[in-house]
């Protein structure tokens, strides 16, 4: 990190610089801040590149899917502008070395940490891959390391300036040494030439050389096509998988998903020490130092961009450090490591507050857990339900348009529920339940008819079109009975004594779902026209002292069809409950935290974590019964689907607030967020 120069541009874009971090074949790199406050490394593009019209639109379509990309080791894009006179991109910003030049000062890498590095280098090649891309430059130079593993960058570039000036002057954009044979006789590139170029890159780690050795373009390019690598210094564990990603023939390679299952029971580093070597750590933290100091000072020159709340990528090193690894077989995702050092935050960035107690927070916060969001049935607005307050927002300005209930003085309900079409609201409280219009205006309410006997209600759901609710009411000995209630005719549908956690009603209020919890079966549905049971999950008889997988559910809207995932079955399944067969079955790893239809049915979302190798939910057709997308995605917790599939609205849950991101129905990516 430099500082600027007179000749450095003060602002790029709507991003004011701060430092310069390096330079590339591309153009020059900037350490920035962003119109919303964030932290950001922006690329300035070379003046002959700008002139190249060809580059230009190769620039903009190549930005356009590198911001599909998602996931823990590739640093988002977050912000671009192709057609600028100067034109640019910003990514997130990671504060860490590059391996290049973590290898070159203080040497080869361990064992352990070679582990975690493969690994975090497959997972970033699932993402890009995944996108559409191929990295075609992958090498030391652009993996910056952090605690939560190695970070790949400038994917998409080298094919952007692919038959551009430079390359037409000789300048190459692969890089000799960790270029794949078939690239370098000419013959295309696909998934396997970066599994190669990920291969040298982790024997570099091991041996501080490359495989083919140094030297000359003219010298390495013949070795790579012809020759064995070089691979007696790196340790015996990894020669075999490192040989196979090394094949001259790209049909004989693994693809990054093999490598991740050959890699999974690997022993991985202990939360004592963290993966990266300590010297490393020490240089991140050198590193964290100088931009706590550079981000303290006021900004100067002109034109300075508005401050919002300060906020740096985490990448401090030591005990504690968030990793995210694979563990067991497969593809199964675990935190192995359980504290958090007390700066660090686990949203989907890995963001922390620095200094600057006096800047205005970058937007409305969510404080408190969070229970789910509900569309208006405008879907003009959005609930938000937490612990602290149910609030009504404007979802496309991210303005908070009214605040329904607060805890803090009382009103909130236990629970709370908002039907599809949005007429209807509905809360339960210790002593009833009450529903209310869209205006939030009071219209009918349900209390017990031996009150003093009565210890609560609550979990209430409403149909679709808000006829009818759900809800239970336990008295003070435990004792549990869910009923169906018609707040028009103020009359009881249904009911049962049954110690069901939660009661669901189908969109179309016909059927009803009862989660019994711990219990078996864990899942019953309930025809409310003839009570018979339509279905118990699990599907199969299990035994009392069986481990019964606990599920993630939602009805399909317009349909007879559930959907339902169980986490340690590795399931989900489509089930038709007007035939009693299921539709699909899907392999799926979880856990899963929330499961959605779009509104026409023909898609199904299931909202997974941020955090975790697994990052983001997945997506299935259920037209054609292909899983679209599976993991390294933006679909966090809770997703919720608007009404006309204008926008999807998930969850990053942190450990005292929430933010919500809000997501382009066809690109998944988001395009703004609250909180």
């Amino acid at each position: 990190m430099k500082p600027l120069s007179p000749a450095d541009p003060s602002t790029i874009g709507p991003n004011r610089t701060l430092a310069r971090l390096g330079a590339g074949g591309m153009g020059q790199v900037y350490l920035a801040r962003t119109a919303d406050g964030r932290l950001a490394a922006v690329k300035a593009v070379r003046r002959e590149l700008a002139e190249d019209h060809d580059f230009v639109l190769r620039f903009a379509r190549e930005v356009r899917t590198a911001q599909r990309v998602r996931g823990p080791f590739t640093p988002a894009v977050l912000d671009a502008d192709p057609e600028a006179p100067v034109p640019w991109m910003a990514t997130e910003y990671v504060p860490g070395p590059t391996l290049k030049e973590a290898v070159r000062e203080n040497g080869p890498f361990p064992e352990p940490s070679l582990v975690v590095l493969t690994l975090g280098l497959a997972r970033a090649l699932q993402a890009i891959h995944a996108a559409g891309l191929m990295h075609r430059d992958l090498k030391p130079g652009n993996v910056l390391l952090s605690p939560r593993g190695p970070q790949v960058i400038d994917f998409g570039i080298a094919r952007a300036v692919e038959g551009t000036v430079l390359t037409r002057t000789g300048q190459s954009f692969g890089t000799p040494s960790y270029t794949s044979p078939e690239q370098i006789l000419g013959k295309g590139t696909g998934p396997a030439s970066d599994v190669f170029s990920l291969a040298g890159i982790v024997v570099y780690a091991a041996t501080g050389s490359p495989a083919f050795g140094r030297g000359p373009a003219v010298e390495i390019l013949p070795r790579v096509v012809s020759e064995d690598p070089d691979l007696s210094e790196v340790p015996e564990s990894l020669r075999p998988l490192l040989t196979r990603c090394l094949a001259k023939d790209p049909a004989e390679r693994p693809t990054s998903d093999e490598i991740l299952h050959e890699l999974s029971a690997r022993p991985l580093p202990t939360a004592e020490h963290g993966w990266l070597p300590p010297d490393v750590d020490q240089e991140i933290g050198d590193r964290h130092r100088e931009l706590d100091r550079l981000v303290a000072a006021p900004p100067s020159g002109p034109d300075p961009v508005p401050r919002g709340r300060r906020r740096t990528l985490i990448s401090i090193g030591g005990a504690g450090a968030a990793l995210l690894l694979l563990a067991g077989v497969g593809l199964a995702v675990t935190r192995p490591w359980e504290t958090v050092p007390e700066t660090a935050d686990t949203t989907r960035t890995e963001e922390a507050d620095t200094v600057g107690e006096e800047d205005p927070p970058a937007g409305p916060a969510l404080p408190g857990t969070f229970f789910g969001t509900h569309f208006s049935g405008d879907g003009d607005s959005l609930y938000v339900n937490t612990s602290e307050a149910i609030t009504l927002w404007d979802w496309r300005t991210g303005e908070l348009v009214e605040t329904v209930f607060s805890a803090g003085d009382g009103e909130r309900p236990h629970s709370f529920d908002v039907s599809a079409d949005g007429s209807a609201l509905a809360g339960a409280y210790e002593d009833g339940v009450v529903l209310w219009n869209d205006a939030h205006e009071e219209v009918a309410t349900y209390t017990s008819d031996a009150p003093d006997e009565l210890d609560l209600f609550d979990s209430v759901s409403l149909s679709a079109d808000g006829s009818l609710l759900a809800f239970r009411e336990r008295d003070r000995d435990g004792n549990v009975t869910v009923r169906v209630w018609d707040p028009a005719e103020d009359t009881v549908v249904w009911e049962r004594e049954v110690g069901a956690l939660l009661p669901v009603l189908s969109p179309d209020g016909a059927r009803l779902l009862l989660d019994h919890g711990s219990d078996l079966p864990r899942l019953e549905v309930v025809d409310l026209d003839t009570d018979d049971t339509l279905v118990r999950f699990p599907l199969t008889e299990l035994d009392e002292d069986d481990f019964h997988p606990v599920y993630t559910y939602a009805f399909a809207p317009g349909s007879a069809l559930l959907g339902v995932s169980g986490a340690t079955e590795r399931t989900t399944v489509l089930y038709d409950l007007s035939s009693g067969e299921v539709v699909h079955e899907f392999e799926s790893s979880g856990p899963f935290y929330g499961l959605a239809f779009t509104p026409d049915g023909s898609r199904l979302l299931a909202g997974r974590a941020s955090d975790g190798l697994e990052s983001g939910g997945l997506l299935w057709d259920l037209d054609t019964g292909e899983t679209v997308l599976d993991g390294n995605s933006a679909i966090y917790k809770d997703p919720a689907v608007h009404p006309e599939e204008e926008t999807i609205v998930v969850a990053d849950t942190g450990r005292e607030s929430t933010t919500l991101f809000f997501l382009d129905p066809e690109t998944l990516r988001d395009t703004h967020r609250i909180g």
